[in-house]
């Protein structure tokens, strides 16, 4: 069985994650969504809870006819997070699977600064996506399947930027998302601009 799993802090989890996923669930038997407490090479925490990343992510994904996990082992352990943990974990709860590991583009970038990143190629295929402004390349000697063309390209950070801006990047966040946003004040001040 081909399980992909896509990690990440989802704070918030947005259009481009959406596309990711859609184009990933064509390919796979499986599909894991893995939220994180904390990224090891990020120095700041998730400004949103768990909670509320879970329950976005849940709704993210709520018109998809597809099964897809939300697996909280990551938010759950309190340990660092590292992805070759990570993959530990998901070889034990799915044995007989081969395991694909979705990650954007710009995390080609450091990726050779992951926590024992050479077990992690020898583990898991990898597939990347780029976001269309970027124009990032994998590593030399990095087995991938590397999807160019895919023509996404927003961030958390962006979004998080202009909502504590006080705009609404509402071509960014699914309805529902947005919505979930709005009513717990995530982000945000109180008002919005258009």
């Amino acid at each position: 069985m081909n399980l992909y799993f896509f990690g990440g802090s989802f704070d918030p989890p947005h259009i481009g994650h959406l596309s990711i996923i859609q184009s990933c669930i064509m390919e796979s038997q499986q599909f894991v969504l893995i939220p994180t407490k904390q990224s090891p090479l990020k120095d700041q925490r998730p400004m949103a809870s768990s909670h509320h990343r879970i329950r976005m992510l849940e709704l993210l994904i709520s018109k998809i006819n597809y099964p897809i996990t939300i697996d909280d082992w990551e938010i759950n352990n309190p340990a660092p997070n590292y992805t070759y943990e990570t993959i530990r974990h998901l070889q034990l709860d799915y044995p007989w699977s081969k395991l694909f590991m979705v990650i954007g583009g710009d995390q080609l970038t450091c990726f050779q600064n992951w926590k024992n990143y050479g077990e992690i190629m020898d583990l898991v295929h990898i597939v990347a996506f780029n976001r269309k402004k970027k124009q990032y390349r994998p590593p030399k000697g990095m087995k991938i399947n590397w999807l160019e063309d895919f023509q996404v390209d927003i961030s958390s950070t962006s979004v998080r930027e202009k909502m504590t801006g006080g705009h609404l990047p509402s071509n960014d966040l699914t309805p529902e998302v947005l919505k979930y946003i709005q009513s717990h004040h995530l982000y945000s001040p109180t008002k919005y601009a258009p």
